[in-house]
């Protein structure tokens, strides 16, 4: 090989590297979100500050890259071609065709884009400084294409903008929220809580309200006897006030309120004195803006209207709460019994209590592998929201819908339907170790 040659497959070389860092460029740069740009800004100092200085004014940024790439790949071209010749004499423009489409779109275009897409951060980082010299070098031949490009896409009725990182959707952004969990990154509780604060602003009051049927309230002239008996047994703080006509809420009883009248005569206590107004919101509602409400008004509950007017049910600030962070028990029903024995054959069920212990306390085969708890697997055998007091039979089992939440069972009855055994509760099995 005389001298020339090997000069010129030097020079090959540096011009196929020099075109892979363009296409690498390319690639690397405009695939970044702003996540990733922020922590390059926080992170990386100067470098990264060289990085968004590029990203700035994408358009100049790719012709500049696209300057450099064309530049580089017609060299490459001319190079072969001139090798090529003097190898193979006129064949050798066939040749310097082939080889220089084989070289440029392997080592030019698909090795360096498939590398730098996946360490983009890094090739950025790697690049800037080179890039930005190359930029400044370019500035003019970039300018005259800017305008040119700007002045032809204009007379087809395009209006040139900026070149914009498209915003993250909701679905994009569950997806990555997916990914993070399957690598470890955040565990199921934490993934659990990001996808329901993004559901957050799309739910509304009706899909989370206490239906009315559901509803706890007391009549206005209901006696103080007969009201604080319920109140204490159900652990409520504040409770709706019917009218006698049992159409229009009157307003909130707070139980702290009726606490302190307990001790009055009976023919002193008047409820209507101590009623706080009730907050009425339709039911369509956002659950955002009904947080918000709740803020500045200082409040916990409201009344949820229908498009009528009527009180179709009610909402409390901790439904909104419960709809991020899961349910919440009151610390008065902690020590509430997920499967309570009423007689025989009946229990009393909450829609928490797990499928699994449900079948080994039953002894029954219900298929977990789409539901954990009961309340679910109920659900999905009714196919839609049920409403207290319906029922559905399978197998040996009858269950009746005690109370609902929104679309969330909270208690059911069971009703066993010729038991092969009693069934061994938690109660029993530790009555069972203790003897």
């Amino acid at each position: 090989m005389d001298d020339s040659l090997f000069a010129r497959s030097l020079i090959l070389v540096f011009l196929l590297l020099c075109s892979a860092f363009f296409s690498a460029c390319e690639v690397a740069y405009f695939s970044l979100n702003s996540l990733q740009l922020n922590e390059m800004l926080e992170k990386k100092g100067r470098m990264g500050r060289m990085v968004n200085s590029l990203l700035e004014k994408p358009r100049e940024l790719l012709i500049t890259i696209y300057i450099g790439n064309e530049f580089v790949n017609i060299a490459i071209s001319v190079v072969i071609t001139s090798v090529a010749i003097s190898m193979f004499g006129n064949m050798g423009v066939g040749i310097a065709i082939g080889l220089s489409t084989f070289l440029l779109l392997i080592f030019g275009d698909i090795i360096p884009k498939s590398i730098s897409i996946k360490f983009a951060q890094s090739y950025t980082l790697f690049s800037a400084y080179p890039l930005m010299g190359f930029a400044k070098f370019v500035q003019p031949a970039q300018k005259l294409f800017t305008v040119w490009t700007e002045k032809i896409i204009g007379s087809m009725g395009i209006l040139p903008h900026g070149i914009k990182e498209s915003p993250i959707t909701d679905d994009e952004f569950r997806t990555m929220v997916q990914v993070g969990e399957g690598e470890g990154v955040i565990d199921s509780d934490e993934r659990e809580l990001i996808q329901n604060v993004i559901e957050f602003g799309d739910t509304t009051v009706e899909e989370i309200m206490t239906p009315k049927i559901d509803m706890f309230t007391v009549n206005i002239e209901d006696s103080l006897d007969d009201i604080l008996p319920r109140i204490i047994e159900n652990f409520y703080s504040r409770v709706p006030v019917y009218d006698t006509g049992d159409n229009e809420i009157l307003g909130i009883l707070f139980t702290k309120d009726l606490t302190r009248l307990k001790h009055l005569s009976r023919e002193k206590v008047n409820l209507k004195s101590i009623l706080h107004p009730a907050v009425s919101v339709p039911q369509s509602k956002k659950i955002k803006e009904m947080l918000e409400e709740f803020r500045k008004l200082k409040r916990h509950m409201a009344i949820v209207l229908d498009e009528y007017g009527s009180v179709c049910g009610l909402v409390t600030l901790e439904d909104i709460i419960e709809e991020l962070v899961g349910e919440i028990d009151s610390e008065m029903r902690q020590d509430e019994l997920p499967c309570k024995k009423l007689n025989d054959n009946h229990y009393r069920i909450l829609g928490a209590y797990s499928l699994a212990e449900f079948n080994e306390s039953f002894q029954s085969d219900l298929p977990e592998n789409d539901y954990d708890t009961v309340g679910g697997y109920v659900f999905g055998l009714f196919g839609r929201i049920p409403r207290s007091g319906e029922s559905t039979t399978i197998d040996r089992f009858k269950f009746r819908v005690e109370k609902m939440k929104g679309s969330r069972i909270l208690s059911l009855f069971l009703t066993l339907l010729n038991p092969p055994s009693p069934p061994l509760l938690d109660e029993d099995q530790d009555k069972a170790q203790d003897d």
